[in-house]
């Protein structure tokens, strides 16, 4: 343990935590850690399986797929004889005559045998996504069509071209690669580091909805017919199981415990899940010459129906919670807002008949991976709120995210313009294509990260007009304080200044008084707070600030400590004040926001700045006092001089 120097202080960059305050340290509230077990063994598996369907894609990235240009539902129904392909003569589809309204004749075709050619071919169209389909370069299958042309049925055959991704799509399904990857992950760690119900439903959702496209994985399926059906009827429970545990997460987070008015709910989520797997089982069917469109589409229903009753039970329980978790629930609702209706919309997109329906296409693979894309930001908004018991603002990464897609947009789009204009051109210019990924694409990234920070500097003049207040509020503070005449004015201002200007739930001032850090007034929010005193060996995690010299972020519920303000009011930052010698003179304490969320980055660095100030305050009304001593004491010698009987005397 450090001992203080003569006046009290502590050396800043001393070693000060002991063993007892680096475990509490170390240890973080609420983290599990069990034994592997069936509960791990479960989760690896799954886990496993999920990254199984999404790492397929990396082969998409480099080597194109091939495909037929036939789009069905499932019912069979031809909705797109072209998609991928650009035009009807690069489609085998189209080249065989098929044209949207066409029907797979379903009583020829069927897997009652799952090793014949027809189940094999089957699948093949029907299989796994349903709607647009893609397959292993150089297949071929047999399709026995009925026509919707009142021609007589016949028995059509293909033969899959390649399906080349331009660079956009290439970049997209990339990027939705590398989400669903993470999305994945970030929901395994959760589980493996906190399982709970709240953990193991969410990753349950991620490991089915995410991001990532599975058409190369069903590519590679489809040589095996029986892997392929094997593979869905595995999906019905797993999906199930995802939409259940979605609803599981929304009806417990943030504190895991179950609220009265919603068990009820909560126990009809096995009836849920089980409900909506039949469904998907049923929807099957047509490999086995059923028509199963209608049940496809009320599977698709059920499933939105439960994402809308996530929303809703978030929003509604967000009313009862406490400041602090409150704002976890803010994260878990921005999150949910943002990337639900994206994962509903690329669904629809990618999986049914609807939007051919509607608007009498359907919408490019590029778009749609878009919108997966966009559904990948639940993991961090999620992920952020299960980790983290006290967040920032979730108004900070939404304006963030926000500036960020609108330049991506600004952007992208003429770039994009600009690569379909050269290609035009292509032989023309004899331009090679690797001038895109190696001289455009960095030149791109470079204006893109400046335009960025000049974007976010703007918005945040704009539209963050207090944080700039508050700023200026400090910064007169901190003058202030080096015209303070007493130790006391600057202990006032700095507890009480930061509270008003950023709205701060509580604050207090430990100074070095006679060898030992004591709380001085005035002390906000800690009315009722029994702690007086600091001592090394029980609060070194907060007095680590002082040893490292900068502010230290406390967790909520980390530091334990009896006698600290209630949870609401319980210190979230420990700012070191620090002389021009590096030796700590105090530590101030701040709470987090009257409406529950952290101190964000620019707020600790405001509150640094004028901790720095506090410092020059103190060492310079340190001084004016050992001046105003050294003068009375010789004015004391002076007097005492002249009071003697003189020598010669």
């Amino acid at each position: 343990m450090n001992v203080p120097d003569a006046k009290g202080r502590l050396p800043a960059g001393a070693p000060l935590m002991e063993e007892n305050g680096r475990n509490r340290a170390e240890s973080s509230p609420g983290q599990r850690h069990p034994r592997f077990g069936r509960g791990r063994l479960l989760l690896v598996a799954l886990a496993v399986w999920a990254l199984a369907m999404i790492l397929p894609s990396f082969y998409r990235v480099v080597e194109p797929l091939a495909a037929f240009g036939l789009s069905v539902d499932n019912d069979g129904v031809v909705l797109d004889a072209i998609a991928p392909f650009q035009t009807a003569s690069q489609s085998p589809a189209a080249t065989a005559g098929l044209a949207p309204g066409d029907r797979i004749d379903l009583n020829r075709m069927h897997c009652y045998a799952p090793s014949s050619r027809a189940c094999a071919d089957l699948v093949t169209v029907l299989g796994g996504l349903g709607g647009l389909q893609y397959t292993l370069p150089n297949r071929e299958i047999d399709l026995a069509m009925l026509s919707a042309r009142d021609e007589p049925p016949r028995t059509v055959h293909l033969r899959a071209a390649l399906a080349p991704l331009g660079w956009p799509a290439r970049l997209v399904l990339l990027a939705d690669t590398l989400a669903a990857i993470l999305f994945v992950s970030t929901a395994f760690w959760l589980v493996w580091t906190r399982p709970s119900r709240i953990t193991w439903g969410f990753f349950l959702y991620a490991a089915w909805f995410n991001p990532g496209q599975t058409y190369a994985y069903y590519a590679l399926l489809q040589s095996w017919p029986v892997a392929v059906l094997a593979q869905e009827f595995a999906e019905a429970p797993a999906q199930g199981a995802a939409y259940a545990g979605l609803l599981a997460f929304a009806l417990r987070f943030p504190s895991e415990a179950a609220d009265r008015r919603w068990r009820r709910a909560e126990r009809s989520l096995p009836w849920i899940g089980s409900i909506l797997a039949l469904l998907i089982v049923l929807s099957s069917a047509n490999k086995f010459g059923f028509p199963t469109e209608r049940i496809t589409e009320a599977t698709y229903l059920g499933g939105y129906v439960v994402i809308a009753l996530v929303l809703v039970v978030l929003l509604r329980r967000r009313r009862g919670l406490k400041p602090q978790d409150e704002q976890r629930m803010r994260w878990a609702i921005a999150g949910c807002a943002i990337g639900l209706p994206a994962f509903i919309l690329a669904e629809i997109c990618q999986s049914s008949g609807l939007p051919y329906y509607l608007w009498g296409a359907t919408p490019s693979q590029t778009a749609i991976g878009l919108l997966y894309l966009l559904q990948g930001v639940i993991a961090y908004f999620v992920g952020t709120a299960v980790r983290r018991q006290r967040v920032v603002s979730v108004a900070i990464p939404l304006r963030h995210g926000t500036i960020t897609t609108a330049l991506m947009l600004v952007i992208a789009v003429p770039v994009v313009y600009l690569h379909e204009t050269v290609a035009a051109y292509q032989e023309t210019l004899h331009l090679p294509e690797w001038i895109w990924p190696l001289v455009v694409a960095p030149i791109v990234l470079l204006v893109f990260q400046r335009l960025h920070e000049i974007a976010v500097d703007l918005v945040d003049h704009a539209f963050n007009r207090r944080f700039h207040r508050a700023r200026d509020r400090v910064g007169e503070a901190g003058r202030a304080m080096l015209k303070a005449d007493s130790f006391r004015a600057i202990d006032q201002l700095l507890a009480e200044e930061p509270v008003q200007a950023l709205r701060l739930s509580s604050a207090a001032v430990f100074r070095w008084m006679d060898g030992v850090l004591r709380r001085v007034e005035p002390a906000i929010g800690w009315d009722e707070a029994r702690l007086r005193e600091l001592q090394a060996d029980l609060d070194g995690l907060v007095l680590q600030s002082l040893a490292l010299g900068t502010p230290v972020r406390l967790r909520r519920g980390q530091w334990h400590r009896s006698g600290l303000p209630a949870d609401d009011l319980s210190p979230c930052l420990a700012v070191p004040v620090c002389g021009g010698a590096k030796e700590g003179i105090a530590l101030a304490l701040f709470g987090p926001h009257e409406s529950g969320s952290d101190i964000n980055a620019d707020e600790r660095e405001m509150l640094q700045e004028l901790a720095t100030r506090a410092a020059s305050a103190y060492d310079r009304t340190e001084a004016e006092l050992l001046r105003s001593e050294i003068r009375e004491l010789r004015r004391n010698i002076a007097a005492a001089d002249g009071s003697l009987p003189s020598a010669s005397n």
